[in-house]
Order: C-alpha cells, then structure tokens, then sequence
C-alpha cells in the first residue's frame, strides 16, 4: 500500500467536495494535513471557518492528524504554507485545489469575472507553489498536484473559468521542467466530480442526478494520492478523472500540410489535411521530450 506516514500536506479549497475528499484521503494513508479553505461560496464570495474545520475534526476523529488555515490562496499564499510548517515541521506534499465558478456569458462586462477567476485559480496555484518551493526542495522528493479542467476543450458560458483552468495547464506542463533537476514532479488532474458547483451549475437536473450517482469525489481522489506520492513516475502529465476512469490528457501536433509557397488558398484547400486527426502525435513524456522541434 501507497503510505503517507511522515509526509506532510497542503490541500487548498479543502473544505469541501473535490479539496475534502483529497484531504481525508491522504490522511487516512498517514499524511498529515494543512486543510486550507476560505469557506466562500463557490462564486467566491463570503468566508467561514467552519468547512475547513469540520474536516479537520473528521480526520482528527478518525485518528489522524490536521490542522485548519482560512487564508485566501490569492491574498495570503504564504500564510497557507507558513501553518504547515509551524505545526508539523516540513512540507512535502501541495494540491492545489482551490477555486470558483461564476457561469458569465462573455460580452463588454466579462473582464471583471476573467480577473477574478485568474486570481484564485491561477495566481493562487502559482502564488502557493512559490511559497512552497523552497519547502518542497528541503523535502527531497516534494510533489505538486494541480487541478485543470476537462472543460478546456471550450464550455459555453464558462470562458473566465476554462481560461484559469487553461492556464494552469500551461502552467503545469512548464514548471515540470524546472522542478525536475530539484527533486520535484509537478502534476495536475482534470476532474469531473458531483461537487456543490455542479448541483449550482445551470444543467439538466439529469445529469446533475447522474454525476450524483456516478461520479463521487472518492473515484478521483485515489488519483491524486498516487500523483503525490514519492513513489509517482511521472512529471509534467495530466490526468483526468472521473468515476474511476483515469486518462491522459494531452496537445499534441497532427502531420499537418507543408507548403514554402503557401498561400490563403493553399490552407483552404488543404484544410482536412490541417485538421486531419488521424496523423495526431500527443507530445512525449517531460523526460522524453525533445522541444527542438517545437515552434518550427
């Protein structure tokens, strides 16, 4: 069995769904737990204390070992990672899980909702990721998990979240490569889960019901312990997950057309061939992957 004893995690946006699964998880393998949560809505307003501590008093019931933080990821990053390492010595472990939804269709008025949403998901993954670095390093085999979306392949009225989303993609791919030679794997799932963000989302309430009964929290966190044990293989990958179904999420090249003379007509002509998904090559491993070609 994947043990956590001796290692100390960071769950941002743990209160509650997705952030509390993954909390309670960890523990119960041996981890100890900063479990971190704003107690906002999920449209990110409000605060409360008492999300994060009913988690902690849950893992603490069940024998194992937490401690509550209430810090916005955006405001107070620091604070976030200065509670682990005050009440349990070290940190080798941070999901970034935090986040919000605000449904918006896009038009002249969309900028405010953009910024907002960049703020939590975004800057808050990348502002408690700086924070823990140093920490992560000192660990010798410190893990990062980020939380992207399966919505990146677009979802209407949803372009502030998706873009957050999409940029932690970016942010993930790239960072591995720096996290490598230091003795960290950054990672991130895509998660699909019935949360309180999918009961509020404006779905059919079919479908809400069926995320209900097929798709519980508890199918994707397993994924995330694995991404942040010591013994993950992987850097640099996301995975999506949902009702069990572990995935490779990935942007890849297809074969594409060439042409020295090409022309608007050209790509007009050739446009199956430009978007021939049959010749699709997903990029290699982190480790693998030779970035010469990129760009050419």
């Amino acid at each position: 069995m994947l043990s956590f004893d001796g290692r100390v995690a960071i769950v941002t946006g743990s209160g509650r769904g997705l952030g509390a699964s993954h909390a309670k998880f960890l523990a119960a393998r041996g981890a100890a737990v900063v479990v971190n949560d704003l107690g906002g809505s999920a449209q990110g307003t409000g605060s409360s204390a008492a999300p994060a501590e009913e988690v902690v008093a849950e893992i603490v019931a069940n024998g194992g070992r937490a401690v509550a933080n209430f810090d916005s990821v955006s405001d107070n990053p620091e604070g976030i990672v200065r509670t682990a390492i005050d009440a349990f010595g070290r940190l080798d472990i941070l999901v970034n899980n935090a986040g919000i939804n605000q449904v918006h269709a896009f038009g002249p008025d969309i900028l405010p909702s953009i910024k907002r949403h960049m703020e939590v998901h975004f800057f808050g993954t990348a502002g408690v990721t700086a924070a823990a670095w140093p920490h992560l390093i000192e660990s010798g085999s410190g893990r990062i998990v980020n939380t992207t979306s399966p919505t990146l392949i677009g979802f209407p009225e949803q372009t502030p979240y998706v873009a957050a989303k999409g940029a932690i993609f970016a942010f993930t791919r790239t960072l591995a490569f720096e996290a490598a030679p230091v003795g960290i794997k950054v990672n991130a799932i895509a998660p699909t889960a019935a949360t309180r963000m999918s009961d509020e989302a404006d779905l059919p309430e079919e479908f809400k019901q069926f995320m209900r009964d097929n798709l519980p929290t508890s199918l994707v966190s397993p994924v995330v312990a694995y991404l942040a044990h010591e013994a993950c293989a992987i850097n640099g990958e996301v995975i999506q997950a949902q009702g069990g179904e572990a995935q490779r999420l990935v942007l890849g090249f297809n074969k594409g057309f060439t042409s020295k003379d090409l022309t608007p007509e050209l790509v007009q002509e050739h446009l199956d061939e430009i978007l021939d998904p049959a010749t699709h090559v997903p990029f290699d491993r982190i480790e693998k992957q030779d970035l010469s070609a990129v760009g050419k």
